[in-house]
């Protein structure tokens, strides 16, 4: 070969690697292949996170199951209609309905007053739980009488006595007023 196309070839060959170590290495299919694969690791990274944010939350409002046996004994004891349902608040505990305090010597007569029907309508919400054992759980409550009827809140305040025993310290029951 002669000198004069020596130098050219070379030339070339040298803007042929220099255009190919400069080429656009985004625009390969591998790249695209990587960045896909990448993005739809970081979404299911970040559903991983949604769903242990949610379970984390839903863990927060699971009612302990002595506090439910509690409500499930108090709804038994209410239906009875016996008078035993006091004996599941604590000596001080009482009632409220609207703005009234029904203290719990009066209870039974209240709770057991007959013409309404109630239900639960939803199941136990913890709304508060300190390590002392003070629980503060509410439920959905439908109270029917011929055809009215009406949804509400009960709300129960309980308490770990000194002997470990749960106790009502007070039920609240939340209703709109016509």
């Amino acid at each position: 070969m002669k000198k004069s196309m020596i130098v050219p070839a070379l030339v070339l060959a040298l803007a042929l690697a220099a255009g190919a170590c400069a080429r656009d290495v985004t625009a390969s299919d591998e790249y695209r292949a990587l960045e896909r694969e990448i993005a739809a690791l970081e979404q299911q990274a970040s559903d991983t996170a949604a769903a242990l944010a949610e379970a984390r939350a839903v863990q927060g409002t699971q009612v302990p199951a002595d506090v439910d046996d509690l409500l499930d004994e108090w709804w038994s004891a209410n239906e009875r209609n016996d008078g035993s349902v006091v004996e599941l608040y604590l000596p001080s505990g009482y009632h409220l309905s609207g703005q009234q305090m029904i203290p719990r010597d009066d209870l039974a007569a209240h709770l057991g007053a007959p013409g309404w029907t109630p239900e639960w309508i939803t199941e136990p919400y913890l709304v508060a739980a300190e390590p002392e054992g003070r629980y503060v759980v509410t439920r959905g409550l439908r109270n029917t009488q011929g055809s009215r009827s009406f949804a509400s809140a009960l709300t129960f305040e309980i308490l770990t006595t000194a002997d470990g025993e749960l106790k009502i310290a007070e039920t609240d029951w939340t209703h709109a007023t016509n």
